[in-house]
């Protein structure tokens, strides 16, 4: 129901081919999209996991959660101060790629072999993906939208943020509840949707374009 929703919703709340990844603003705010659906559909899983596989204590798993934050925080002060890049895309396909690689490695310890500071270190590098990826995203939706609709368009890139989450994490719910209990299946189920959020996010990333006339604009942390 979420995915009809979705299908349904977007179209009228969204500027016009969002589906389709049109070029320029449309693309940005698919972007910011799936970003927030790979993170938020690995976030809710990484706790479950530990505690369920690997014994930990939920404030422990919890931890795990923070060193994401923390990176995020550093990634957003990074971007902040490199070097403003040719290309409107490179931020974005770094931030998502990151995002890609660490959900990737997450879903890697449900694997008993992998030793779990495997899971932290992915974890830190989505967090730093987010944080390449969310100022510049936000960056490029005002430098994209014409005199008079920047509110608009802001409000556009939250909901299409919370519209992707929300139906990753009624897929994550609803998988996970297959069968008696979450296992390990269920688990890298959930994390492969999420880094499969993330790579099409990366492949995509090229759709966004900046008009010449506007050159690249300047990056904001936060």
């Amino acid at each position: 129901m979420a995915l009809v929703g979705l299908l349904g919703c977007a179209p009228r709340l969204l500027p016009a081919g969002f589906l389709r990844a049109r070029r320029g603003l449309p693309t940005v705010i698919g972007l910011r999209g799936l970003a927030s659906a790979a993170f938020a559909g690995a976030e809710v899983v990484i706790p479950l996991m530990l505690s369920r596989e690997r014994g930990f204590a939920p404030t422990a798993a919890g931890l795990v959660l923070t060193v994401g934050a923390v990176s995020w925080s550093a990634g957003s002060w990074l971007q902040g101060r490199l070097r403003t890049p040719r290309s409107a895309a490179t931020l974005p396909r770094a931030g998502l790629g990151c995002v890609t690689a660490g959900t990737a490695v997450v879903a890697l310890t449900v694997v008993p072999a992998v030793p779990v500071p495997f899971a932290v270190l992915g974890w830190a590098t989505a967090g730093l993906g987010m944080g390449l990826l969310y100022p510049s995203l936000s960056v490029l939706t005002l430098a994209l939208s014409a005199s008079g609709e920047q509110g608009r368009n802001s409000s556009s890139l939250q909901l299409g943020d919370s519209l992707f989450a929300a139906t990753v994490l009624a897929l994550t719910g609803a998988v996970l509840a297959v069968g008696p209990a979450p296992g390990p299946a269920g688990y890298a189920a959930t994390l492969a949707v999420a880094a499969g959020c993330g790579l099409l996010g990366v492949l995509l990333a090229g759709r966004v374009v900046v008009p010449s006339r506007m050159g690249m604009p300047a990056r904001q942390s936060g």
